[in-house]
């Protein structure tokens, strides 16, 4: 194809100087976003000293009796545990446990939940910008994540477990318990 060539340096000419304009733009709102975040976990660590996240389930007969008897008596002194089934009284009894439920829940699968929160690294937003132009990944410079959070979403592993496959549910619980783990109480 004779116009190939000329076509890719084409695109890329009219594509370098948006990245260029773009990438500053994305990385000053990561690092925003980033101190968003260290916001909400400041504000975590001294409403709750020693825990380490929020663990959300409701009174589902899929699960219920699960965590209960198998999570919460070994994490119950690591985590704020809210009831889904009760998210009536949340406004009133849970107004920041909320807001940090809906900033790291999302709307998909968030019935059961753990959001843990990981060591801090400080500068971790641009340190992981800095890592993705060394590797050369294009998706880290526009979006940087310094995965300071571990979301653990349990839906899909207990559906299966339901329909006795119970392979999904160990690895979500053993990511759920390495992090944890990681980093004792400190974040």
């Amino acid at each position: 194809m004779p116009g190939r060539p000329a076509a890719t340096a084409g695109y890329l000419v009219f594509a370098l100087p948006f990245l260029v304009v773009v990438s500053p733009i994305l990385l000053a709102y990561s690092i925003w976003d980033d101190y968003r975040s260290s916001a909400l976990r400041r504000q975590f660590r001294r409403r709750w000293p020693g825990k380490r996240g929020i663990l959300v389930y409701s009174s589902s007969p899929n699960w219920q009796t699960y965590i209960e008897q198998h999570w919460l008596p070994t994490i119950a002194d690591q985590v704020v545990v809210l009831n889904w089934s009760e998210r009536g009284t949340w406004a009133e009894r849970h107004p920041f446990e909320q807001t940090v439920f809906r900033r790291y829940g999302g709307e998909r699968e968030f019935n059961p939940l753990a959001i843990i929160f990981r060591p801090r690294r400080r500068l971790a937003t641009l340190l992981s910008w800095l890592a993705a132009i060394g590797r050369l990944d294009p998706f880290g410079m526009f979006a940087p994540n310094s995965r300071d959070t571990a979301v653990v979403r349990f839906f899909q592993a207990f559906r299966e477990y339901k329909h006795g496959k119970d392979q999904l549910l160990r690895t979500k619980e053993a990511e759920m318990f390495d992090a944890l783990r990681q980093g004792g109480s400190a974040f």
